[in-house]
């Protein structure tokens, strides 16, 4: 039964990295699209935009920590966890690269960069774990 929710589990964080990055970019052309005739956007303006980029990042990040300690109660092997494990430490320096990006836009260039490192970590380890599960159900060749 674990292995199952683990592996549910794993498409479901990937729908949610999906959302994630839509979120990104219906922020980005809110923020362009609110632009004032001189070319500026407030902080209401902007935090209105990426207001769901911003909150459902830390829901991201909670699924994916939920998704490590499913693995580990699922008794997953040690190369399986350790992508799990490096998966939820890129979401975990994702939240720290925004909050420093603010502050220091030279590091917020690193934001994006990591989040291409979370989609693609997330759909191989959700892709992997259907193929694998799959595999486990069918039938065997008799030996010749």
């Amino acid at each position: 039964m674990l292995n199952a929710l683990y592996r549910g589990w794993s498409a479901f964080l990937f729908l949610l990295v999906i959302v994630q990055v839509g979120f990104a970019g219906y922020g980005a052309f809110s923020v362009a699209h609110n632009t004032d005739d001189n070319g500026t956007v407030d902080q209401d303006s902007f935090e209105d935009s990426f207001g769901l980029h911003i909150g459902f990042g830390y829901l991201v990040v909670l699924a994916g920590l939920i998704f490590l300690l499913i693995g580990i109660a699922a008794g997953v092997g040690k190369w399986r966890l350790g992508r799990h494990g490096l998966l939820a430490l890129l979401l975990v320096i994702q939240v720290i690269l925004a909050w420093i990006g603010e502050g220091v836009p030279q590091l917020g260039f690193l934001h994006p960069i990591n989040a291409m490192f979370i989609f693609t970590l997330s759909g191989w380890i959700a892709w992997s774990e259907w193929k694998t599960s799959r595999r486990v159900g069918e039938p065997v060749a008799p030996a010749a």
